[in-house]
């Protein structure tokens, strides 16, 4: 039965989550709903047809405070829309077991109060095909990364989708866990992901050293803009990750902006632009580990998966480097070089510099990279402000 619930504080919003079924809708009116007990939406297991929605009556007029998140626990087509969610301590919405799961519209700007947590995680058994859109993180002080998908411990959330966000003003700068995104862990990275983070804006994120962390495989990273953001995407565990037609833009000036740095296998970086950064615009990195070149040695321990991998095979092609500090660089990290990497009619434009640095010689096989005047560059069309987060079109 379709029905319709209006609340107006945090008593008749738990009331009416216990009540509503697939199909319903929870209509918050503008104000303070303050409580220190999480709301839970459990077994409510809908469909395309019949979607449980939680929204604000007007958009960004209804603000989730205290420690109270929004746990959707082993759910199905739920929809929580264009909320204020400034919870402290914890994560604002937590999606657990959950599937078919819309978070959009909503701004995330936490309460900072020294406490170590994310604004979103994708956890449990069996959790997929959610999708991430639209929504405001940040700014974010406090340590923990903003966004998290994990799984069961062993194998990562799937299918999901990151896109349209705005992600803003992390820091001060530490050096590990205040990612923008991390996807996944050590311990379960050699789980397949299939997750597609596209379309998002990076704007002054220089938490840490990884602006996203991809520790999982076959994921998909496209199409997003990186403004002046210390630090880099980096494919820090698993393999067969898909890197193409992101922007990164730097002011030359700021330290550690940097593009893409790699480990593992059978990563594909293609069609990406790099301008004005101060760290390494693409770093194909050397590894401390050697898992070989199918990737999946055996039973590797836990000690093994948290290490820098080998890269093998990587397919770095078409990607503009414009007034880079640093251009295409081959293994910094020892004693393992990359091995057979293709590096492939990449342009390298300003600075007195070459087109490949190589730390230490390395198997990869270099066709026809070139230098070129940047004069000559046409810089792609970034998104902007307007384009992303709650308020975009």
């Amino acid at each position: 039965m379709t029905s319709i619930y209006r609340v107006s504080n945090s008593d008749e919003l738990a009331a009416a989550i216990g009540r509503a079924e697939p199909g319903s809708t929870i209509l918050l009116a503008d104000g303070v709903y303050d409580r220190n007990e999480d709301y839970i939406i459990k077994g409510k297991a809908g469909s395309d047809t019949a979607i449980l929605s939680i929204r604000a009556e007007n958009k960004g007029k209804a603000s989730i405070v205290g420690e109270s998140s929004i746990h959707i626990l082993n759910s199905a087509y739920v929809e929580i829309w264009g909320l204020h969610l400034q919870v402290e301590r914890r994560e604002s919405i937590i999606l657990d077991g959950s599937r078919h799961v819309r978070i959009a519209r909503n701004r995330f700007e936490p309460r900072q109060v020294g406490a170590e947590y994310s604004l979103l995680s994708v956890v449990g058994s069996g959790s997929g095909w959610n999708r991430i859109e639209r929504n405001e993180f940040g700014p974010k002080a406090d340590p923990g990364p903003l966004v998290i998908f994990d799984g069961d411990g062993e194998q990562i959330s799937q299918h999901d989708v990151i896109e349209y966000n705005y992600f803003h003003h992390i820091s001060p700068r530490v050096v590990n866990g205040l990612e923008a995104i991390r996807l996944g862990l050590s311990g379960i990275s050699l789980s397949n992901g299939y997750i597609t983070i596209q379309h998002n804006l990076f704007e002054e994120c220089d938490g840490e050293p990884e602006i996203i962390s991809v520790k999982s495989c076959y994921n998909t990273i496209r199409y997003n803009t990186f403004l002046n953001s210390a630090g880099q995407v980096t494919a820090r565990h698993g393999h067969g990750n898909r890197f193409h037609h992101n922007v990164f833009i730097g002011d030359g000036v700021k330290e550690e902006m940097g593009g893409f740095r790699i480990y593992g296998n059978d990563h594909h970086l293609f069609d990406n632009y790099m301008e004005n950064l101060t760290l390494d615009a693409l770093l194909i990195d050397g590894g401390n580990y050697d898992g070989g070149p199918d990737g999946y040695p055996g039973s590797p321990t836990q000690e093994e998966l948290r290490k820098h991998w080998r890269v093998y095979r990587a397919h770095v092609t078409n990607n503009t480097i414009v007034n880079c500090r640093h251009g295409i660089t081959l293994g910094k990290r020892i004693p393992y070089a990359p091995e057979q990497c293709v590096v492939a009619y990449n342009l390298v434009c300003g600075k007195d510099q070459p087109a490949i640095y190589e730390y230490r010689p390395s198997p990869a096989v270099c066709i026809n990279n070139q230098k070129a005047d940047a004069e000559a560059i046409r810089r792609p069309a970034i998104l902007t402000r307007t384009d992303v987060g709650p308020d975009s079109d």
